[in-house]
């Protein structure tokens, strides 16, 4: 196998596995939402879940750029940036102390929008990268 058939392989991945997060993330506000979650709790998961958030999207915007390297193809190009621009907007929410959920504001109607278009937003990026991921994979498998 070559490197960049690994490297397509492990963007692709790791892809699925940030949408397995985000998708939980919006999970985990529709049980607050019907009442099966206490804020504390919901506060506690959000909190633990942002920092693997974080770290998964930095593994992927190196990647992307790794790819870069093997071989340039511009759907390559897209992806690192887009990556990076993503990765740049979590950093921006560490770095500010943003990421954290409190628990009490989680009822605020200010905090239910912000999070929800939030999630939605990384959600639907992460859902257009899924197909951009799939297409680089099964042309990086079938190259010759």
């Amino acid at each position: 196998m070559s490197v960049d058939m690994i490297l397509a392989l492990l963007l692709f991945l790791g892809n699925v596995a940030l949408l397995g997060l985000l998708t939980y993330k919006i999970l985990k506000y529709g049980e607050l939402e019907e009442d099966h979650l206490n804020p504390t709790d919901f506060a506690k998961g959000m909190n633990s879940i942002f920092p693997y958030e974080f770290g998964l999207q930095g593994l992927l915007c190196g990647l992307s750029i790794m790819a870069m390297g093997t071989s340039f193809f511009m759907l390559k190009l897209v992806l690192a940036v887009a990556n990076s621009l993503y990765f740049a907007f979590l950093l921006s929410l560490y770095t500010s102390d943003k990421w954290k959920v409190d628990a009490a504001v989680v009822w605020s109607q200010e905090f239910r929008k912000k999070s929800q278009m939030t999630y939605l937003g990384g959600l639907a990026f992460c859902g257009v990268c899924f197909f951009l991921y799939l297409y680089n994979l099964v042309r990086a498998l079938t190259a010759k």
